[in-house]
C-alpha cells in the first residue's frame, strides 16, 4: 500500500514485539553542504506515528529518515515477525513492495515518530544512490544472519538468541520477559518449547525469576551458541547472531 497523503488510512500491522535493533546503522549525516530540505530536492514531508507499518511508497522516488526510527522486519502469514534492520536519522530507506511474497511480506515499522523526507525522482546525488544500496545491503546481510540461526541452531538456542536481544535492547537493565508465545514466534518454535526451556534456564541460576527479569549469565547463552555455531570468539558470536554485546553483559 502506498503511503500517501491522500490515502484514507494507512495499513497498520499489528507489531507481536517490541522493536529489536537488529543492526547498528551507518553514520547518519550526509555530506556537509548537502542541502536535503531544499524545496528542489524534497517532494514532500510525512510523519509516521510509532507502531504504524508501512511496506512501499512512490515508485522510483528515493526516501530519507529525518528524525525518529524505522525497523524494517518480514512479517509471516502465521504472525512471525523477524526485524532486519534499524534505519534512523539521515539513512535512505528503499522501497520494499517488490520484495515481498504470498508467505511474507517486508515492511517499515516506526519505532518511534519519525519523519521522512521523500526525495524527487531527479535528486539522485551519488551519496543517495550509495546509502540506498548500503541499506539493502544490510537488509540482506541481516538476512542471511537470521536465516544462520533458523538453519544452524537448535529451537532452544534461538529462544537464547532472543532472550539476549532482549537484555540487548533493555541495555543492562531489568526487562520485561515476553510471553511465551512472543518468544516463540520469534524464535520458530513451540509454547512449550519456550516454557520448558526457561524453567531450565531459571534453575541452572542464568535467568532470573518473576515476569521482569534479567540475565545473570549471558557468557553462558553466548558460549551454548557459540559451541553451535562452531565459533570460540564471543566477538564472532554476537557478530554472527546481530546483536551489539553493548549493554547485554561480559562474556
Amino acid at each position: 500500500m502506498a503511503m500517501n497523503t491522500q490515502a484514507a488510512a494507512r495499513q497498520q500491522i499489528e507489531p507481536i514485539a517490541e522493536p529489536w535493533p537488529v543492526a547498528e546503522p551507518w553514520p547518519a549525516a550526509p555530506p556537509e553542504g548537502t542541502a536535503i530540505t531544499s524545496q528542489a530536492a524534497v517532494r514532500r514531508s510525512s510523519r509516521v506515528r510509532a507502531g504504524d507499518s508501512f511496506d512501499c511508497f512512490d515508485r522510483g522516488a528515493a526516501a530519507m529518515v529525518e528524525s525518529g526510527a524505522l525497523i524494517a522486519e518480514l512479517t509471516m502469514t502465521n504472525g512471525a515477525t523477524l526485524p532486519l534492520v534499524r534505519f534512523s536519522a539521515g539513512d535512505v530507506v528503499p522501497a520494499l513492495d517488490t520484495l515481498s511474497a504470498p508467505a511474507f511480506s517486508l515492511s517499515y515499522r516506526a519505532e518511534q515518530p519519525t519523519q521522512i523526507a521523500w526525495l524527487d525522482d531527479d535528486h539522485r546525488a551519488g551519496w543517495v544512490r550509495e546509502r540506498a544500496t548500503r541499506a539493502r545491503e544490510a537488509m540482506l546481510f541481516s538476512s542471511m544472519r537470521q536465516l544462520t540461526c533458523l538453519a544452524c541452531l537448535p529451537a532452544t538456542y534461538r529462544v537464547y538468541v532472543e532472550l539476549l536481544r532482549a537484555a540487548r535492547l533493555a541495555r543492562g537493565r531489568a526487562f520485561a520477559l515476553p510471553t511465551h508465545g512472543e518468544l516463540a514466534a520469534r524464535a520458530s518454535t513451540t509454547r512449550e518449547t519456550v516454557s520448558r526451556e526457561l524453567s531450565a534456564l531459571r534453575q541452572d541460576g542464568v535467568l532470573s525469576k518473576g515476569k521482569v527479569v534479567t540475565i545473570v549469565a549471558p557468557d553462558a547463552l553466548l558460549r551454548r551458541i557459540g559451541r553451535a555455531l562452531n565459533l570460540e570468539d564471543a566477538g564472532d558470536v554476537w557478530e554472527s547472531i546481530g546483536i551489539a554485546r553493548t549493554g547485554v553483559g561480559s562474556a
